[in-house]
């Protein structure tokens, strides 16, 4: 994979949600390849210190705190990344409005105002990480090939709906001149490292990585091993690596490529079926891993899973630079990846 390469007006980056895992990922890429940018990262208890980061604990439903996060100098851009995933807001409605839809205003709104005070600069760039769930209804099952051009936005979920309503004020805030925004749709990131997360996806990165480390996970879709849909239903996913560097790569490409009637890119993924991820479990992990997977039927989880489509064209990604080793790799790759990370833990 390609690093981009970030605007030279690039200096300093606001990253909240940074103690999740993707947000973490992001910090250490960042960190990694950008030795001139410093970062400001903030998450609900603050993320653990480290060279050249601001670490801030923060609760962005307050809008006060939001401001207070641009209290530090200039910022030049920010990656929204917090947030309530599928499963806890689809239980806790009012909790998951107050984080997915007023913390995310806010913070938008404290963008708006900070930027407002550098008239003479350029526009914060401004990356909101938003989801496929985005998506609902007949033309968004398992089976189908998502055109986002020819799909609407009907999400059947609150997080979908949540992050739509955010897509929205990203572009109208851009739109106003307020900010450059840009939102990204994120496949399911898999294999996530890490304890479980409260997404109804969450079973996708599980049933490698809790055997892997000789713990049970549950398969949600169904009781029964043999049952034909965990063969046929398909699912939407992008490697850690592969998606992280695209939510990088999305704040260095220039406002006038995008459409000028909206800013929302669907990152590039690949499709697999729960049939793959057993697969790769058995090549990584033996017989001994497989037994640890328990097949008990969750209808809520499975409700969710069928409001995903299986597969999206992904042509204004790769027309703008987006870029997919996860072709090459397969989930193999990512599964190795994985692996890999655990072996370099228990040396460490």
């Amino acid at each position: 994979m390609s690093v981009p390469v970030l605007p030279k007006t690039l200096k300093t980056i606001l990253i909240t949600g940074a103690g999740g895992f993707v947000g973490d990922r992001l910090t250490t890429y960042l960190l990694d390849h950008y030795p001139d940018v410093k970062l400001i990262v903030c998450d609900i208890k603050a993320p653990a210190e480290r060279p050249r980061v601001t670490s801030i604990g923060a609760d962005l439903t307050d809008p006060k705190q939001a401001e207070a996060l641009f209290t530090h100098g200039r910022i030049d851009g920010v990656f929204a990344l917090h947030g309530i995933m599928s499963g806890g807001s689809e239980a806790n409605f009012d909790f998951g409005y107050k984080v997915n839809i007023d913390s995310h205003r806010h913070l938008l709104e404290a963008t708006r105002q900070h930027g407002a005070k550098y008239p003479n600069d350029p526009k914060i760039l401004y990356v909101l990480t938003s989801s496929l769930a985005v998506y609902g209804g007949p033309l968004a099952l398992p089976e189908s090939h998502v055109n986002p051009d020819a799909t609407p936005v009907t999400p059947e979920s609150s997080y979908g709906i949540a992050k739509a309503i955010m897509e929205m004020f990203v572009f109208d805030y851009t739109r106003k001149g307020f900010i450059d925004g840009r939102s990204v749709r994120l496949p399911t990131v898999s294999v996530r490292a890490g304890a479980p997360s409260s997404a109804a996806s969450s079973f996708i990165s599980g049933l490698i990585r809790e055997p892997l480390q000789g713990q049970e996970s549950v398969c949600p879709i169904t009781n029964d091993p043999k049952d034909p849909i965990i063969d046929s239903m398909r699912i939407w996913v992008g490697s850690p690596k592969a998606v992280v560097r695209n939510i990088v790569y999305t704040i260095t490409v220039p406002a006038e490529k995008y459409p000028k009637h909206h800013r929302s890119i669907n990152i590039p993924g690949i499709t697999i079926t729960t049939r793959e991820i057993l697969n790769a479990l058995e090549k990584y992990g033996g017989p001994e891993a497989m037994k640890l997977v328990k097949y008990t039927f969750e209808p809520q989880t499975y409700a969710i899973c069928r409001t995903w489509a299986g597969s999206y064209d992904n042509t204004l990604a790769f027309s703008l630079g987006y870029e997919n080793p996860d072709e090459k790799n397969g989930f193999d790759g990512a599964v190795a990846d994985f692996k890999e990370e655990l072996l370099a833990a228990k040396k460490a």
